[in-house]
């Protein structure tokens, strides 16, 4: 089975950033990149801690977000872990992914995924 891409639109408060997410159905949370985070200037607060397909434990902050797949038109507010880590493995190579949806953000924005 391949891999599920999506365009999505990051916010917090009212800036905005659109960029690609992949679709992570083993992944318990949503992972947002540092660099995202920055340009919509998002709040960094807690202690987010997960274990990477990897088996690498990424220890990280969270922030608070409305993400929205474009496609659909769903979103959810959400609070996503903050880390570049994840996104510069072998695991998530291609350029231009800055966004993990983890089964946290497909619950609460009821999003459908056709494989």
């Amino acid at each position: 089975m391949g891999r599920v891409y999506r365009p999505v639109e990051v916010s917090f408060n009212s800036k905005r950033k659109i960029t690609v997410a992949i679709v992570d159905t083993g992944a318990d949370e949503t992972v947002v990149s540092e660099k995202v985070a920055n340009e919509v200037g998002a709040k960094l607060y807690g202690t987010f801690m997960a274990r990477c397909a990897s088996q690498t434990v990424l220890t990280a902050k969270y922030a608070d977000f409305i993400i929205k797949e474009i496609e659909s038109g769903k979103k959810a507010s959400i609070s996503a872990g903050v880390s570049d880590v994840p996104f510069d493995t072998d695991d998530i190579d291609e350029e231009g992914i800055n966004v993990i949806l983890g089964v946290d953000f497909i619950q609460k924005a009821r999003l459908k995924i056709e494989l």
